[in-house]
Order: C-alpha cells, then structure tokens, then sequence
C-alpha cells in the first residue's frame, strides 16, 4: 500500500472558501481514481503546522496505482488548482511493506 501524504500552505490572499472547495475536489478524486482506497482531508489541527494549514491523505492499493495517479486528468486538474491558490506544497509519499 502506498500513503500520499500532502501538505497545503495557502497563499495569503487565498480564502477560506477557496480551500474548503479544492479539498473537495480532492475527495472527489476518490471516485475518480482506480485503486485509490480512502482520502481524508481537512485544515490541519496542530499548533506547529509552520503555515501548512490544510491537508490531506490518500490511501493507494499499490505502487502501480499510485504512479497512474498523478498523469490522471482528473488529478491534473485538481492539482493545477492546488498550484494556483498554494504557496508551498509538500507531498510525503510512505510505502507499506508487503506482508510476508
């Protein structure tokens, strides 16, 4: 299993309403993304989040998976609006290892 781990540092002119809709449009991935498990996303809760406001999670079955994410057009689209209103973005990616 693959964890997409990705961090959302808005631009300051960047409204509240603005993320709350992109996030929406990145949990709309879910049906959109073959092998693409669970996403949550939300406005990040720690006191330390260093100006990455917003963020999000998403489980994939397998490496596979996860590599036809990011040339899928509905993903483009999504992460050209990420672009567009982000500052800065992070993306951690965690592989799990496959049981034995």
């Amino acid at each position: 299993m693959i964890t997409h781990i990705v961090l959302l540092q808005p631009k300051t002119n960047t409204r509240r309403e603005e993320m709350a809709q992109a996030l929406e449009h990145v949990q709309a991935l879910r049906d959109a993304m073959p092998g693409m498990i669970d996403v949550q996303v939300g406005e990040n809760s720690s006191p330390n989040h260093q100006g990455y406001t917003y963020g999000f999670v998403m489980h994939f079955v397998d490496r596979e998976h996860f590599k036809a994410y990011a040339p899928h057009p509905a993903h483009r689209v999504v992460s050209e609006e990420l672009v567009r209103i982000c500052e800065r973005i992070i993306d951690v990616d965690l592989e799990t290892p496959a049981e034995r």
